[in-house]
């Protein structure tokens, strides 16, 4: 009997001493942990609503959350959410009269806002497309299915037929961060080879002033170059950082060669970061006289609002090949009055 029940006892002990020095080091990670101000990740949360009647899907996490409308292919809405879960408005611009009902406007578009993406270079739309506007079916006024997979979401457009390209852009929420990720894919599916590049368009509330990161080199003398004559008012570049505001009397759009661009105005900061390598180096080209970033401001009271643009280099696309592009949306808490103030602090510019 001894035999039998000395081992037993034994065994047990070596599992209770065992028990105990893994608590105590998962209460030493866990003490770590806190130390360190981490915490557990907390998921993303994908539900369904409803956005002015269309069926919505919405990306949410601790911080942020994002609103998408696949009926329009857009992403509508990035906003904040405070300590108490309680929705804080971002910087997104939607047209007042946003809804299923909305008429077109006088040239046949319906300027709904958000965020979307077009082929660039707008240029080549009369010979590819056969008009210069509105943007091309395919891109900007058919419905898009969605599919939400691994708390991503999927938006696929029908083919455009003069470009022979269908878009797929992949929308995902970072599981803590006020911190968006959307990549843009053209996939070449029939018709002639094509020379083009992904090109997304976010539409902001007017703001205090526009921003954008110039490279250490740009190759534009003045940093930028005017794509709406005549040449805007209210440009500066100090330093390395390239401003204007919203221009009250007529249409304004400049083009850069840099690649971060940043609105500061009423609530937090909006970061827009291309994020595709440029695998190309010297020999990329891209479109709008070399535009890598573009800022459109749009005049008057009744629609008040800025575009942010980021474009890719240019490609030759054959049937079954395909162009991606990845831009990064950040929300940054604003903590200075000087919107040039804050600029430097958000680049990291003296």
């Amino acid at each position: 009997m001894w035999k039998t029940h000395a081992p037993i006892s034994f065994g047990l002990e070596i599992l209770a001493a065992a028990f105990f020095v893994t608590m105590l080091l998962l209460s030493g990670s866990a003490e770590d942990t806190k130390k360190q101000g981490g915490s557990e990740p907390k998921a993303v949360v994908v539900t369904h609503s409803d956005f002015h009647g269309w069926r919505a899907i919405v990306l949410r996490n601790g911080a942020a959350e994002i609103v998408i409308v696949p009926e329009i292919g857009r992403v509508m809405q990035f906003n904040l959410i405070d300590d108490k879960g309680r929705t804080v408005p971002g910087p997104f611009w939607n047209n007042p009269t946003v809804g299923k009902n909305m008429p077109a406007d006088v040239e046949g578009w319906r300027n709904y806002g958000g965020d979307k993406a077009w082929p660039a270079p707008q240029s080549d739309w009369p010979k590819v497309a056969g008009r210069g506007w509105p943007p091309p079916t395919g891109f900007d006024a058919a419905a898009f299915t969605a599919t939400i997979e691994d708390h991503q979401v999927a938006l696929v457009s029908p083919v455009d037929s003069s470009y022979g390209v269908r878009i797929r852009r992949i929308i995902s929420l970072d599981s803590q961060k006020a911190m968006v990720t959307i990549k843009t894919v053209y996939e070449k599916v029939s018709g002639t080879p094509v020379r083009m590049s992904v090109w997304t368009i976010t539409q902001l509330a007017s703001p205090d002033r526009a921003f954008i990161l110039l490279p250490q080199h740009s190759q534009f003398p003045s940093g930028y170059v005017n794509l709406i004559p005549p040449a805007p008012a209210d440009v500066k570049v100090e330093g390395r950082l390239l401003s204007l505001s919203r221009d009250l009397t007529r249409k304004v759009k400049i083009g850069s060669d840099g690649e971060k661009v940043l609105w500061v105005g009423s609530g937090a900061d909006l970061l827009l970061e291309s994020k595709t390598a440029d695998s190309d180096g010297a020999e990329a080209e891209w479109p709008e006289q070399g535009s890598h970033s573009q800022i459109y401001t749009s005049p008057g009271d009744d629609v008040k609002y800025v575009e942010f643009e980021l474009l890719d280099r240019l490609r030759d696309l054959k049937p079954g090949q395909h162009a991606a592009f990845e831009v990064e949306y950040t929300l940054i808490p604003r903590t200075q009055s000087d919107p040039g103030v804050e600029a430097r602090k958000v680049f990291q510019q003296p």
